[in-house]
C-alpha cells in the first residue's frame, strides 16, 4: 500500500478543522491506513491552531505546523511539503472547496504512470467577482510568462515524491505552487473533478494579494516584460531620430 501525506495550509478555518480531518479521512482510508494529514497554520488569527492541536492529539496521523506568522498559503504549503513522508503528496486548500471525496479518483488516475495529476475543477463555486479576478489574473499571468494558464486548475492535486522534490529543489525566494508544479516537467494528466462551495468565511484572496502574486511570478519566471520595455525603449529611439532628422 503506498503512504500517502496529505498537505492544506489553514487560514481562518477554526470552525471547519475538524470537519476537514473527518473527510480526508473518510476518502483516505480506502486507498490505504499508511497515511499522514500535514496542516499548517498561517498565523490565523482565529482558533484554528487550536483544533489542529486537539486533532494531534486524537489521532498521531495528523500533524500540526505553526509559522510565525501570515507567510501566505504557497508559503504554508512549501512548509508543509518539506515535512512530508508520502510517497505520494495530496496538496488542497483547507475551506473544502477542495472535495477530499475525489482523492481516490486522483490517486487512481496515477496508476497510469503518471507522476502528477491535477485536479480541473469543472464548476467553480466562487461568486461572480471572485471568478471574474482570476480570469483576469490567469490571463495576463499566461500572457507575461508565456505559460499555459487555466483558472480551472489551483493547488489541488497528487504529486509523486520526485516531482515534490524537484519543486522544493528550486529554492525560490518567490512561492507559487501551480506554476513551479508545472514548470519542473515530470509526466502530468488532468482530471476533471466536483468543486464545493464554501465552507465557511470569504475568501482572504484580494485584488491586491493577486497582483502581487503575478508580479512575482513574472519576475520569477519569465524575463518577457524586460524585453516589452526594451523594444519598447527601441521604438521611441527610432521615433525620436525619425522626428528629429525629417
Amino acid at each position: 500500500m503506498p503512504y500517502l501525506s496529505i498537505v492544506s495550509p489553514v487560514y481562518q478555518a477554526e470552525k471547519i478543522v475538524d470537519k476537514l480531518v473527518e473527510e480526508i479521512k473518510k476518502a483516505v482510508l480506502p486507498i490505504t491506513e499508511d497515511f499522514e494529514i500535514i496542516l499548517v497554520e498561517d498565523g490565523s488569527p482565529d482558533g484554528s491552531w487550536e483544533r489542529i492541536v486537539a486533532n494531534c492529539q486524537t489521532d498521531e496521523r495528523v500533524k500540526g505546523i505553526k509559522l510565525s506568522r501570515n507567510f501566505g498559503q504557497h508559503y504554508a504549503i512549501t512548509a508543509g511539503l518539506h515535512a512530508v513522508k508520502g510517497e505520494w503528496i495530496v496538496v488542497m486548500d483547507c475551506d473544502l472547496q477542495d472535495r477530499p471525496e475525489e482523492i481516490p479518483n486522483l490517486y487512481e488516475k496515477t496508476k497510469e504512470s503518471i507522476d502528477l495529476v491535477f485536479a480541473r475543477r469543472v464548476e467553480r463555486k466562487d461568486n461572480i467577482w471572485r471568478k471574474i479576478s482570476s480570469s483576469i489574473f490567469y490571463t495576463i499571468l499566461g500572457f507575461l510568462t508565456d505559460t499555459k494558464q487555466d483558472d480551472r486548475i489551483a493547488n489541488f492535486g497528487i504529486y509523486n515524491r520526485k516531482v515534490i522534490q524537484a519543486i522544493l529543489s528550486m529554492n525560490d525566494h518567490i512561492r507559487y505552487f501551480p506554476t513551479m508544479s508545472q514548470w519542473v516537467g515530470f509526466r502530468r494528466t488532468y482530471l476533471d473533478v466536483s468543486h464545493g462551495s464554501r465552507e465557511e468565511g470569504i475568501t482572504s484572496y484580494k485584488w491586491s494579494t493577486l497582483l502581487k502574486l503575478a508580479f512575482n511570478n513574472i519576475i520569477a519566471f519569465s524575463d518577457k516584460p524586460l524585453r516589452i520595455i526594451i523594444w519598447f525603449g527601441l521604438g521611441i529611439i527610432v521615433l525620436a531620430f525619425i522626428i528629429a532628422f525629417t
